[in-house]
């Protein structure tokens, strides 16, 4: 019994290394892809603010920051009446 506990103390550090290694690459590509999903998020947010702000110059900040978001996250783009 005591060789069996030696073999599992010799590699339990190894094995638990090998886990938290694999552990944190796994994280560190699902980080990038949350990355990359927000710079494109985000330079449709910008461009669609900035269109609001040309061609809707009657509507609030806050409105157009709202149909700017709606739009960037699947709604449609509609014009809005003042």
């Amino acid at each position: 019994m005591s060789k069996a506990r030696d073999m599992i103390n010799a590699h339990l550090f190894p094995v638990l290394a090998l886990i938290a290694t694999a552990s944190s690459v796994s994280i560190a590509l699902s980080l990038g892809a949350i990355g990359g999903q927000s710079v494109r998020w985000n330079k449709c947010f910008n461009t669609s603010l900035e269109w609001y702000q040309r061609n809707q110059p009657s509507l609030s900040l806050d409105e157009q920051k709202a149909w700017s978001a709606r739009f960037c996250n699947g709604g449609a783009l509609v014009k809005p009446t003042p």
